[in-house]
């Protein structure tokens, strides 16, 4: 991960130390490894690296991931980029990590000893625009970890809605990557450059196909008495609301560590439906004692894994030895743009537990095989090879319209 930060039409560069592991002597911007969310990293790198807190800076550009190769080590990474304005008056504070420090015009950073790709991650994020009403929205939506993907996308069309011209064009690049786990972002950033819709068709588009592929799932779960659902997500919800009848029961799990599946449980028992919450330990003994699983889907990879909400592969591990069937409720929305860096990115590790001495990973999705699946039920009917294949070339590749 990079953070740039500018001020008075220049940027940050510091060149890294001799104490660091890598790249000893290049210069860099803010930089660090993604142990939680993106922009989250950003800003505590941003405090650790050069002293400056929350107050001090004010979001201004949020990149594409780029996919760097550095062939000399041997190793590709995939870089999130971010751009901060410094107020006047505040000043930078390095840490050991740095060895100097410069303020630099963009069109020198070529010209220096980088580390890989510094400078085509700043040609993503710069020049800055927009302004904080439209940053802070943003910053909101790509810190939420308990709503799903799909209200997610529907705010950030929302914020979206009200730009023009060249601000809509990069208003939409940094609305795919607000949750790069998320294919719906770029899926639908995808649309509306190639096609030129507004965000209004793009929200009634989605709503349209949450509102089939909910009905398709209620029809598939059919006359089965006792289903499961792992998370929280919208067309699962709905799908179950439908499917109910009395006598029936929905089986929740909490999905640690934010518990958004108790949200959910709450909101069926308001709906009159008869629900049981579990923990998330408990999945491999309910699994067998329902007649089926309903998951949701964040995202269907290039490599047709269906990414979720971590522990949905062991539920849907469970299910396939249980011989119970297993099914997932995906708009096309969810399938990603041929060339789009998916990212299973974690989440706060202080969610788990904070341990001296001990390092704490919380990885918020999973990714499980398609053919695990009994169905993936989409607005368009069962997800398909061919299917699959038609809302790829309907998308293209992502770096080509980029």
């Amino acid at each position: 991960m990079t953070v740039f930060l500018y001020r008075r039409g220049k940027v940050l560069l510091l060149r890294r130390s001799v104490r660091v592991g890598t790249y000893r002597g290049h210069w860099a911007g803010v930089a660090g490894y993604l142990e939680r969310l993106p922009l989250k990293q950003a800003r505590l790198e941003l405090w650790e690296e050069a002293g400056v807190g929350p107050s001090d800076v004010a979001l201004r550009g949020i990149g594409c991931p780029l996919l760097v190769e550095d062939r000399e080590v041997g190793h590709a990474w995939l870089v999130f980029t971010f751009l901060f304005r410094l107020r006047d008056g505040v000043a930078v504070k390095t840490d050991w990590e740095s060895e100097a420090a410069e303020w630099v015009l963009p069109a020198e950073v070529a010209r220096r000893q980088t580390v890989p790709g510094l400078a085509d991650g700043l040609a993503r994020v710069w020049p800055p625009w927009g302004g904080d009403r439209f940053w802070e929205e943003l910053e909101r939506i790509a810190t939420d970890t308990v709503s799903g993907a799909t209200d997610l996308a529907l705010q950030g069309l929302r914020a979206v809605s009200y730009l023009r011209g060249e601000a809509r064009r990069r208003g939409l690049l940094a609305f795919a990557s607000l949750h790069t786990s998320m294919a719906i972002f770029p899926h639908l950033a995808a649309r509306a450059i190639k096609g030129a819709l507004s965000s209004g068709e793009l929200k009634r588009s989605l709503e349209r196909a949450t509102t089939a592929s909910a009905g398709r799932a209620a029809d598939a779960l059919g006359e089965r008495r006792r289903v499961l659902t792992h998370s929280a997500s919208r067309a699962c919800r709905d799908a179950l609301t439908q499917w109910w009848r009395p006598g029936r029961e929905v089986v929740v799990t909490e999905s640690r560590p934010r518990r958004e599946g108790v949200a959910l449980a709450r909101e069926l028992a308001s709906r009159g439906l008869k629900v049981t919450l579990i923990s998330d330990a408990q999945i491999g003994l309910f699994v067998p004692r329902c007649d089926a699983v309903l998951v949701g889907a964040d995202a269907i990879s290039g490599d047709d894994q269906l990414i979720n909400k971590a522990g949905t592969r062991l539920t849907a591990l469970a299910a396939k030895e249980s011989g119970i069937p297993c099914y997932a409720v995906a708009q096309t929305h969810k399938i990603c743009p041929e060339d789009w860096p998916l990212a299973l990115t974690p989440q706060e590790p202080r969610d788990l537990a904070t341990i001296r001495g001990v390092r704490v990973a919380n990885i918020a999705f999973d990714a499980t095989p398609l053919s695990w699946f009994t169905e993936v039920l989409t607005e368009r009917g069962p997800l398909t090879p061919h299917l699959l294949t038609a809302v790829r070339d309907e998308l293209g590749s992502w770096e080509k319209l980029t």
